[in-house]
């Protein structure tokens, strides 16, 4: 593989209004063959014609087909709220959308099974493995990989090899933690440094790097595919790494405003943020999507290297398209699908696209080496950043997809659901509450990982009454 280094970029976020489901039509002269819809927060407005909107007309021109975008305007809960209406009620389908999460349009039966279509189709079994079986649920599968960026640590290898006196040349996402971990104990003895901006992803994240377990594969948030391991040592001890790294001021997020401001820092700015622009702050983690930003901001001269999860698996995080069940047009609203995402096809004219504004709002989602170098080419090389390509092949024998878009029930387990258990003042904290207490709130997260009541099984619960009420409707 070329070794060259992408900057990754965002999308225009946009919302639209509501639109009724197409159907089809009869080609005439100047007709086209077939109309659907698509709903997305992409496609900004028609008279910004963004680059995603273009792909929309691209296909449109390619295949004579229509696509009516469905606008939505407004903010982007407006959009979120506008697609669990859709989703819940059955009214102002679209044929192909973005979707928040499977979660939902799995509970209402909204999703069209598309599995003799993804059987058959070549380019969707080179879609990342990790991200393939993302897309399906029991015997079928519901989604389409729609964008993908990757999560996990960035170094600022000009300031830890020059402060701190640390080789960076052979840090990569081959390494072990304990190179990052060298690195974030180094600066805690240089008071204008700090070593990691936070270590709140601990609790997502460092199972997969500490599990030594020969018979289960511990992903994002302890996941394994069917259950959750929040009782293992590999998640209990990196919680309490991330308490310990926390509570000896090791980490941004545990320095008081007057600490940041010695620092130089603007309050007015995300600390994270200010402090790896002004060079202050050795690792910082984040996702790739930041890169252009970082680049950008860049006026120190330092170098950057993305090295994702040493030790563990990379994390994926993408968004998905979903194709409505009632569709009158399934394999066109397919192959749009794929057009707009994974297809070689479509990809290529994403990056023609692309090419002006120098970035791209996702990486390749197939194993085609041609289309991954010409890529990686495309989008240029920078003395300033440097790591992704190497991560981009890791990726595809050990990574993680990031849960809350593709488990059922991940929100609740994760984040909402109520533990019954008491935290300080709160009676029955939520499992975020609870979590987050183990990080910087004093409290030791083996408290809650056994006897009667203990977050391994409220997660596991959860998970499986959603497979109760929701999931018995899928063979």
């Amino acid at each position: 593989m070329k070794k060259k280094t992408f900057l990754l970029g965002l999308s225009l976020m946009a919302s639209m209004t509501l639109v009724a489901c197409g159907g089809s039509n009869e080609p005439g002269p100047s007709q086209p063959k077939a109309t659907i819809t698509y709903r997305t927060w992409d496609t900004g407005t028609t008279k910004q014609n963004n680059e995603e909107r273009q792909l929309v007309a691209a296909f449109e021109k390619a295949e004579n087909v229509k696509v009516n975008i469905v606008e939505n305007p407004g903010t982007e809960n407006a959009y979120w709220d506008g697609i669990k209406a859709s989703i819940t009620t059955g009214i102002d389908r679209a044929d192909v959308m973005m979707v928040p999460n499977l979660d939902w349009p799995l509970a209402s039966k909204y999703l069209l099974d598309i599995k003799s279509m993804t059987d058959q189709d070549e380019e969707f079994q080179k879609v990342t493995p990790a991200v393939r079986e993302a897309c399906a649920f029991k015997s079928g599968v519901y989604a389409i990989p729609a964008r993908m960026n990757l999560q996990g640590y960035f170094v600022n290898t000009k300031l830890v090899e020059s402060e701190l006196g640390i080789r960076t040349n052979n840090l990569t996402c081959r390494s072990s933690w304990s190179d990052l971990r060298a690195i974030i104990d180094r600066a805690a003895s240089k008071p204008d440094i700090v070593g990691l901006n936070s270590p709140a992803h601990f609790i997502d994240t460092m199972a997969s790097v500490n599990d030594d377990s020969k018979d289960r594969n511990l992903g994002y948030f302890t996941w394994d595919g069917s259950a959750y391991h929040l009782d293992s040592d590999a998640f209990i001890s990196g919680v309490q790494e991330g308490r310990e790294l926390f509570e000896a001021k090791k980490t941004l997020d545990a320095w008081n405003e007057d600490e940041r401001a010695s620092l130089g820092l603007d309050p007015e700015i995300d600390p994270k943020v200010d402090a790896w622009n002004k060079g202050k702050l050795a690792i910082r983690y984040g996702y790739t999507y930041e890169m252009p930003d970082m680049v950008q901001s860049n006026t120190l001269g330092n170098t950057y290297k993305f090295v994702g999860n040493p030790g563990g698996k990379i994390t994926i995080v993408g968004d998905y398209y979903g194709i409505y069940k009632g569709t009158e047009q399934p394999e066109i609203a397919y192959k749009f699908a794929k057009w707009m995402s994974f297809g070689s096809e479509g990809f290529r004219k994403r990056m023609e696209l692309y090419k002006n504004a120098a970035s791209i709002n996702t990486l390749p989602m197939i194993n085609d080496q041609d289309l991954v170098d010409d890529y990686f080419d495309l989008f240029g090389s920078s003395s300033e950043m440097s790591g992704l390509e190497d991560a981009y092949e890791y990726i595809q024998t050990k990574s993680m997809v990031e849960g809350v878009k593709v488990v059922p029930g991940f929100l609740s387990a994760r984040q909402n659901k109520k533990t019954g258990i008491a935290i300080d003042d709160i009676a029955s904290a939520s499992m975020f509450e609870l979590l987050n207490a183990c990080i910087v709130g004093g409290k030791d997260i083996a408290a809650y990982t056994s006897g009667a009541v203990n977050i391994n099984t409220i997660a596991n619960k959860t998970y499986s009454d959603w497979m109760e009420d929701y999931g018995s409707q899928y063979e």
